[in-house]
């Protein structure tokens, strides 16, 4: 086994970092830290279980490395003369920037003289998407030559900036600053030449008085333009983005003539983003993405010493840092000393409130216009994840599935649950979705056993949020996600019946969650419009229109339907629009926003009941409307039958039900329910899929003529489905 170099970090303010770095790798050790004594370094010494050293003549004899990472004599501070005391000792360093060019070329003469290694710290210049931007750019290069360079900085990385231009551009002569704009204001106007290409640096030339290095509005925005675009680095942290340059075509009739044109200029994204999947939070580069990039600089060092790199890759690397610290000393110099600047604290601006409060302001269409069908894939996934995992974890608690080795029946699980009798059935509905999903592994309908890691309510509740703020208000309100994540929380109180879902439903008998839930969200925005249409679509072919709607409930559809038909004037075509629900709730309800509506009926019916159904005369109706109603009755097949009685020959039904399994009903709404004697007892699920649905409507002697969305649609994830049936009863 390889010795481990043994590392020495002067420095505990940035030097943090640095002892973050050596701790994560298995190629060093950490020898201590040389310091002034401060709390902070007791607690870095003590938190890196390392030695603090305050007097350079107690450091060990046996350091292969010194990071030195304390200013430099040109910011006022010792970092020169401890790397020279290094570099004397046989100790090879690592110093950190800024360093006067005088300096550097000091460093290197004594690092030559002791045959020992010196490098300067690159932090910034292994950032990921720097790297990346370095090597589009320079790819670019190679086939066009650029055209003119700005940049946006703060002064403090200005010498990051110094490097990173002379990597892009190599020998960076000749280089001159043209002219300044300064004075104390946030940014300061320089213009440059570097190697022929006009550069212009808009700089922010402050200090904050009291945390002097905290107060940048930003690092580095570089954009470097060819003939044929600009490349972007659009933040030290990223992203990367290529814009092309428009160019208007040389024809007469611009629109008109380019309907066919499919030439690559014209063609091409309008932005182009290098390496996009950027998620990074600001607690992810402080923790992971810096200690990473330092640990490749005293990687880097360690390579050099360990197969002795010939001096001739120190003296190039040496001359291209002398070349930077040259630039740096030029800038700083044109822009001169920052100002002082006392900022004036502010609470922290979360853009979540900011996105979530345009997202209000935004119309539903505007919305959808929006989603795709890989976003809404990926946001129906994570939301059966994590509906799972709650499911997954509420046995947990119980002491059901905690453990790989131990085979669980449904009998134990019932018990240990202590579940309602009326809710037997959800448990096994549970444990269904579980094995279909992996979670669980059933064996030959003996018992269960685990295939996932036990969970906990910490994760859980991460994930949840996380999944909140994926979905407000892109796909359904946040109200409706909160709705579902109460019982989420309560879960263990619905199984046992010590919850009523029917509370959570209407909180304080209040039906703005109801509401919201069959009104709000994108999927039920869609079907309502799309079941408006197809009515307003017969309505206008037809005259004196008969529609029943049955369990309209909250009128989530029905308000939709009506202002439809109000809005291209077919009232004249209308009979009667009979609103019908099991709850004279609702029916009073409905009743105060749409009695003034002459051709609008009510009447409280139950759909199961055939005394309240044949309330209705047979064959009178042109169009039946029934959202989610179907999958909460017993038997399916009875009810259509029932309902195909009330047809006219020509009328339609119209449906909006599930498709399949709904993992967040089996958390919710469920406990809504009581378990079906059709088609679902044979899957042991909640709702019915299409091909269920589509057997049952030909054995009752419906043709479904429409299926909505398809699968093609980018709504078709989310697992709800519109259903156009015509009557085929009496067709030879």
């Amino acid at each position: 086994m390889t010795q481990k170099l043994r590392v020495l970090v002067c420095g505990t303010r940035f030097g943090q970092f640095y002892l973050e770095a050596i701790q994560h790798s298995a190629l060093f050790e950490l020898a201590g830290i040389l310091a002034q004594g401060s709390q902070r370094s007791k607690q870095c010494a003590s938190v890196y279980k390392t030695n603090l050293y305050t007097d350079i003549e107690d450091i060990p004899h046996d350091i292969d490395i010194a990071c030195i990472v304390v200013p430099t004599s040109v910011m006022g501070g010792s970092g020169t003369e401890l790397a020279i005391a290094f570099l004397k000792r046989g100790i090879h360093v690592l110093l950190e920037q800024p360093v006067h060019y005088q300096n550097l070329i000091d460093c290197y003469r004594m690092a030559k003289q002791q045959r020992v290694k010196f490098m300067v710290g690159d932090l910034y210049g292994h950032l990921p998407f720097v790297n990346k931007f370095l090597e589009v750019a320079q790819t670019i290069i190679q086939q066009e030559k650029p055209l003119y360079l700005n940049i946006d900085m703060a002064t403090q990385v200005s010498f990051p900036l110094a490097h990173i231009l002379t990597k892009l551009l190599g020998n960076i002569q000749p280089w001159e600053v043209k002219d300044t704009i300064t004075g104390n204001m946030p940014f300061q106007l320089l213009s440059a030449m570097l190697k022929d290409i006009p550069t212009t640096i808009r700089a922010q030339n402050q200090v904050d008085v009291a945390v002097s290095d905290s107060y940048m509005h930003l690092m580095h925005h570089i954009t470097l333009g060819f003939d044929s675009g600009k490349l972007t680095l659009f933040d030290t942290n990223g992203p990367v983005i290529w814009t092309p340059r428009m160019q208007i075509p040389p024809i007469s009739l611009v629109p008109r003539g380019l309907k066919q044109e499919a030439s690559l200029p014209l063609t091409s994204p309008v932005i182009e983003d290098f390496a996009s999947n950027n998620n990074a939070t600001y607690q992810d580069i402080l923790t992971k993405t810096w200690p990473s990039a330092i640990l490749q600089d005293i990687e880097r060092l360690a390579n050099w010493i360990t197969h002795d790199i010939h001096s001739i890759e120190m003296a190039k690397e040496g001359q291209q840092m002398i070349q930077a610290a040259q630039l740096w000393s030029g800038l700083t110099s044109a822009l001169g000393y920052p100002n002082d600047c006392e900022r004036i604290p502010q609470p922290f601006l979360n853009i979540e409130d900011i996105k979530l409060q345009l997202r209000k302001e935004e119309s539903m269409e505007a919305r959808y216009k929006l989603l795709t069908m890989d976003g809404v894939h990926q946001a129906v996934t994570k939301f059966n994840e994590v509906c799972l995992k709650t499911i997954l974890l509420e046995l947990q608690k119980n002491n059901i599935f905690t453990s790989k080795d131990k085979i669980y029946h449904v009998e134990e699980i019932s018990q240990a649950l202590q579940i309602d009798d009326r809710f037997q059935f959800i448990v096994k509905r549970w444990l269904t979705a579980l094995t279909t999903h992996g979670y669980i592994i059933c064996l030959n309908n003996t018992g269960f056993i685990l295939n996932y890691p036990v969970l906990t309510s910490e994760e859980l509740e991460i994930a949840w949020q996380e999944l909140i703020s994926v979905w407000a208000d892109q796909l359904m309100p946040a109200k409706v996600m909160n709705y579902f994540y109460k019982h989420a929380e309560l879960l263990g109180d619905l199984i046992k019946d010590k919850q009523s879902a029917v509370q959570l439903l209407f909180q304080e008998g209040e039906m703005d969650v109801a509401t919201s839930l069959y009104k709000d969200t994108m999927i039920a925005y869609f079907l309502n419009k799309e079941v408006a249409s197809i009515v307003t679509a017969q309505i206008a072919i037809k005259d004196k229109v008969n529609i029943l709607e049955i369990g309209a409930g909250t009128g989530a559809t029905t308000t939709v339907v009506i202002e439809s038909i109000l809005n291209n004037q077919l009232q004249n075509n209308m009979n009667c629009y009979l609103f019908s629900d099991i709850s004279n709730y609702f029916i009073h309800e409905a009743k105060k926003t749409l009695q003034h509506i002459s051709w609008l009926e009510f009447m409280k019916i139950d759909v199961e009941d055939r005394k309240d159904l044949f309330l209705v005369e047979s064959n009178s109706q042109d169009i039946i409307l029934a959202a989610g109603v179907l999958n909460n009755v017993k038997n399916t097949k009875e009810i259509l039958l029932m309902l195909q009685s009330l047809l006219k020959k020509d009328g339609l039904v119209i449906l909006t039900e599930a498709d399949g399994e709904s993992i967040q009903m089996l958390i919710s709404q469920v406990f809504m329910m009581e378990p079906a004697n059709d088609k679902r007892m044979e899957t042991s699920s909640t709702f019915l899929t299409t091909a269920q649905w589509l057997e049952i409507f030909n054995e009752v002697g419906f043709r479904c003529i429409s299926i909505q969305p398809d699968k093609g649609h980018k709504l078709y994830p989310l697992g709800q489905r519109l259903f156009v049936l015509e009557n085929t009863e009496g067709e030879s």
